[in-house]
């Protein structure tokens, strides 16, 4: 029975209890459980009877301690008192665990683990919690009363003993046959039953129990469970393994944490109820698994033959006749490869070929090595499975894991893994080039799948570093080193096309600079030559104009001729001090040029020259213009504005005609005109200085100008000059090339 807060009710129950009993000689054992729940585990006063009328009481009083502060009700009636284990079973286990009083007679059929034991009825079995204190004796086949409250049990409801009455000997029920089909459900439990299976492992238990017991996993049709059995004495149980045995006992269950079923576990109370029916049979290694009427395929065999690998306490591999075999077993008796051993063992289906489970084996003697078999792809994979193999491969990578060093290589067009136990000597294998070509030695492990469990593919597991062969090594020129280099003779051009654009940034900085200097330089040379020309020319002409001024003024009266030649002869100079002062105008600056080009401007600047009443002016390009050096755009601009100047105003011509032709190395300017003309071969009248100029500038271009004319047939003046191909001239620095830029 659970009551909360003990220390309270220990005294509540204790008081109420008072009036039941003769006296006050009343012993109530609690013990505390990890919730703080009191536990009464046993009652050493003869007021049984009153502690079954005080149940309601004490319960409801455990509602109030419990932490509610309104007075609840009292039940209408107390728990009744569960007579039968049937009754108990039906229970669930939150009514389990109310605490029913129990008064159940019955035969103890286990009495083990101590101090539980499981006791039965006529109407069921049932798991009963033993006392601590005080401690009662529980034999086996006893007939006895035991007096207790409900528990909810681990799985299925059980009893907690308080007190137990022996009553007498009394006998074990008649066991019923189960398959384990029934068994399985966990429906049985704690029921004595009987069952049938084959012995897989047996071994004794010094853990699960206080006392040693045999523990055994026990095949039966379609599944397996454990039995654990007492044991007095330990001894060897392995004869045991493949025996057909027919088991009595107690049907208990394992469960987890959410009273879950996970398997069967049978109680058998003594040896003696275990009995072998059948030995042992050895069955050949070639009738493995194969078809055989009557006969099932659950019993041991005997395999013999020479160890190619183990994998202590896990797993050994066979081979025989030019087969291998897989044998798994936990037993870890260390073996040399070459070494002859006879195994004992379960047949059970592999991936793609049998293998041996749960097996023992023992050293015979030792032999030769077995040769391992040459690896071809074209046949079965299957007939591989678990032998010692060797084939030539390509490394393609190798990695070190923490459990083994993986090997990836590829045989043809099948790529497949090897793997060996991680080590000292087995680091050597990292430094195997990649795509070197290698002889690899070790136990091929086949992987089948699908339907029909044909096999798609294969790993081997690698003994000793020794199983690897070098056989070739790859080139340095691989693809590996040629991306390598690749990268870094990218890497060069890289830095070399930097290199080249901050040179390239520098240059323009110093190109800068100098142009700068020039324009500089070009803005004194300039202002130089403009003062020297206004000094040569403008001031020397402008004193001479103002002495024939001065002479005319004295001649005026006493001497008029002189004086009117004077004045002539001071208009002329003031006519060329003008023509002097336009050329060195012209040659300062062109705003038409930085606008446009060299058509455009040539056709605005002859435009107000041309009186429209009087003559018409005609123009004809030929070919695709260009821009030119800012130089000769300027004095081909100058020679035009000239020659078209001296047609209107010296030629008197009525139709002027302008060609500018752009040709591949060349581009030539050509005046016509139908004017009065002159004769070419004389030289320029004095005061008039527009076909020098022109000379000049036409010279200054690395050309000369072409005059033909003659009195009364027009004039016909050209310019050709020489330029580079598809030349492109800065626009800045053609513009700096003009003079007082």
């Amino acid at each position: 029975m659970t009551f909360p807060q003990p220390l309270l009710w220990a005294t509540l129950v204790g008081a109420r209890l008072w009036a039941f009993c003769e006296g006050p000689s009343l012993t109530l054992d609690f013990t505390s459980t990890p919730k703080g729940i009191a536990q009464l585990r046993s009652v050493g006063a003869q007021c049984v009877h009153g502690l079954r009328l005080s149940a309601v009481s004490v319960l409801a009083l455990g509602a109030l301690g419990a932490g509610s502060s309104t007075q609840l009700p009292l039940p209408a009636k107390p728990l009744p008192t569960l007579t039968q284990a049937a009754q108990i079973r039906r229970l669930s286990p939150e009514q389990a665990s109310l605490g029913y009083p129990v008064l159940v007679r019955g035969v103890i059929t286990m009495d083990a683990p101590a101090p539980n034991f499981i006791v039965q009825d006529a109407t069921a079995g049932i798991f009963v919690e033993g006392s601590v204190s005080p401690k009662f004796p529980h034999l086996l086949s006893q007939f006895v009363e035991i007096e207790g409250v409900t528990g909810p049990g681990k799985f299925a409801p059980v009893i907690r003993e308080t007190k137990l009455r022996v009553l007498g000997k009394g006998e074990l029920p008649k066991p019923k046959l189960f398959s384990f089909s029934e068994l399985e459900n966990g429906q049985q439990d704690s029921q004595w039953a009987e069952v049938r299976g084959s012995v897989r492992s047996a071994a004794v238990d010094r853990s699960s129990w206080q006392e040693p017991a045999l523990a055994m996993r026990v095949a039966s049709e379609r599944g397996e469970f454990n039995v654990r059995v007492p044991i007095a004495h330990e001894q060897d149980f392995s004869s045991w393994v493949d025996s057909e045995v027919l088991i009595e006992g107690v049907c208990g269950s394992l469960y987890n944490t959410n009273r879950q079923l996970t398997g069967i576990l049978f109680y058998v109370p003594r040896l003696s109820f275990i009995r072998v029916e059948a030995p042992a049979r050895e069955v050949p290694l070639s009738e493995l698994l194969r078809f055989a009427p009557a006969e099932g395929t659950r019993h041991r065999v005997r395999v013999r033959g020479i160890v190619g690998y183990q994998q202590q306490g896990n797993a050994l591999f066979l081979q025989s006749q030019g087969k291998g075999l897989r044998v798994l077993t936990q037993q870890d008796t260390p073996l040399d490869i070459g070494d002859l051993v006879d195994v004992l063992g379960f047949p059970a289906m592999g991936e793609s070929a049998p293998i041996v489970e749960d097996a023992v084996f023992h050293r015979l003697g030792h032999e030769k090595a077995p040769e391992p078999l040459k690896l071809n792809l074209d046949v079965p994979w299957e007939q591989f499975d678990g032998a010692v193999v060797t084939t030539d491969a390509k490394l393609l990578n190798r990695q070190s894991q923490p459990d083994a060093l993986l090997l990836m290589l590829q045989h043809g067009d099948v790529f497949f893994d090897a793997t060996i136990p991680p080590g000292p000597s087995a680091e050597r294998l990292l430094s195997i080039p990649r795509n070197s070509e290698v002889q690899v030695t070790g136990i091929c492990l086949v992987r089948s799948g699908g339907l029909w469990q044909i096999p798609q593919s294969f790993r081997l597991l690698l003994r000793v570093p020794q199983d690897v062969v070098v056989l070739t090594t790859p080139s340095w020129w691989n693809l590996r080193h040629t991306l390598w280099l690749l990268a870094i003779t990218g890497g060069v051009l890289m830095a070399v096309m930097v290199w080249v654009v901050v040179l390239g940034r520098r240059l323009q900085e110093q190109m800068a600079i100098i142009r700068q200097k020039l324009r500089t330089g070009a803005v004194l040379e300039e202002r130089n030559r403009i003062a020297r020309e206004l000094h040569d020319t403008l001031e020397q002409e402008l004193a001479a104009i103002t002495m024939q001024l001065d002479l005319a003024t004295d001649c005026f009266q006493k001497a008029p001729r002189v004086a009117q030649q004077a004045l002539e002869t001071a208009r002329d100079m003031s006519r060329h001090s003008m023509v002097e002062a336009r050329r060195s105008v012209w040659d300062l600056r062109c705003q038409l040029l930085q606008d446009g080009n060299l058509v455009s401007a040539l056709a605005q600047i002859v435009e107000p020259l041309v009186p429209r009443e009087q003559t018409k002016v005609d123009f004809e390009i030929q070919g695709s213009p260009v821009r030119l050096p800012g130089q000769v755009e300027m004095n081909l601009l100058r020679i035009g504005q000239e020659a078209v100047a001296n047609a209107v105003k010296h030629g008197r011509a009525s139709k002027v005609s302008v060609e500018l032709c752009y040709a591949a190395a060349s581009v030539s300017l050509t005046v016509s005109d139908d004017g009065q003309g002159f004769a070419a071969g004389q030289s320029s009248p004095a005061g008039h200085f527009g076909l020098l100029d022109m000379r000049e500038r036409a010279q200054s271009m690395g050309s000369h100008l072409r005059i033909e004319s003659e009195p009364g047939r027009g004039t016909r003046i050209t310019v050709e000059v020489p330029v580079q191909p598809a030349e492109t001239i800065d626009e800045e620095l053609k513009t700096n090339t003009y003079s007082g830029r």
